[in-house]
């Protein structure tokens, strides 16, 4: 596998390159435009040379690469064994459903919904909105190469969304704090002065496009644990927080940046017990701890 996997990252790596030397540009844009494939041949040459596991590898190592170029905290990408945990979780909750619809906000460069599209085991209709053209084109381009079927929508994720209501609405929210300001005062979480909190506006958006039995699985920062006045009254008003899932510390160079895993309903629903679940993700390679967790949140459910 790994020599398959290498020889394909040089090959898209070389003709990205070649195209920033005449065209300039970041790598990131480099390797979004190259990735089009225009030329038939190229494309074939891809999908049917090396198998969809090799395709997602060497797609996830060229982000990576595109990623330490940019350095910039806005732009990162999301581990694949989180989108492996919220896959399973979504099993869990929705296990009695033959199929489903799942919007990722802030979608990047679409990892979590690659991890879904593979992991779920339902059928599914995927929604993406990103903010970020490069990033809306390379998911196209990798959905292309997989051969799924999404539907993508350039846009800012905190803006009014043309989608139907939803069974999922997942993100892992992106860092800190939003920029138009104009905008936040739609949100009855906005700040009452300055810049608002992505993590809160995200959490109101997400719960706002999930059906009344639908839950939105989100990636935030540990500290909305410890919530504030403003929000504890919006909830008890408007929404559920059912669990708080934290990810394993060792993910997390700093255990600061420790990030949790939200499920979030509607006031009115009856798919997650208002009983509110609290755990921490044992790690993946611990496979009799990992199915443990599982049966825990089945355990849970089933409790309602």
């Amino acid at each position: 596998l790994a020599n398959y996997i290498e020889n394909l990252f040089h090959k898209i790596d070389d003709k990205v390159l070649s195209n920033i030397a005449k065209e300039k540009g970041n790598y990131l844009q480099g390797l979004a435009n190259y990735l089009e494939l225009k030329d038939d041949r190229e494309y074939f040459d891809i999908v049917d040379n090396y198998t969809k596991e090799e395709i997602k590898k060497v797609y996830q190592f060229l982000v990576l690469k595109a990623l330490q170029e940019l350095k910039d905290i806005n732009y990162n990408i999301t581990p694949e064994i989180i989108g492996v945990y919220i896959s399973n979780i979504v099993d869990i909750i929705f296990e009695n459903k033959e199929d489903i619809s799942v919007l990722d906000l802030a979608s990047g460069s679409g990892n979590i919904l690659i991890s879904l599209s593979e992991q779920i085991s339902k059928k599914s209709k995927f929604t993406s909105v990103d903010v970020d053209y490069n990033y809306a084109k390379l998911q196209q381009n990798i959905f292309n190469l997989l051969e799924k079927e999404i539907n993508i929508i350039n846009q800012d994720a905190l803006k009014d969304i043309n989608v139907a209501k939803q069974d999922v609405v997942i993100s892992d929210i992106p860092y800190g704090y939003y920029a138009d300001e104009e905008n936040s005062l739609n949100y009855k979480l906005c700040s009452q002065e300055g810049y608002s909190l992505n993590a809160l506006l995200f959490l109101e958006q997400a719960t706002s496009y999930i059906k009344d039995n639908g839950v939105a699985v989100l990636v935030m920062p540990k500290e909305i644990m410890n919530i504030d006045e403003q929000i504890k009254k919006f909830l008890e008003k408007d929404i559920n927080l059912n669990a708080f899932i934290m990810l394993p510390e060792n993910m997390f160079k700093n255990k600061d940046n420790q990030k949790v895993i939200v499920l979030a309903t509607k006031k009115n629903q009856s798919i997650l017990p208002k009983q509110v679940f609290l755990a921490e993700i044992p790690s993946y390679q611990n496979k009799s701890a990992y199915l443990n967790f599982l049966d825990e949140i089945k355990k849970w459910i089933e409790a309602k």
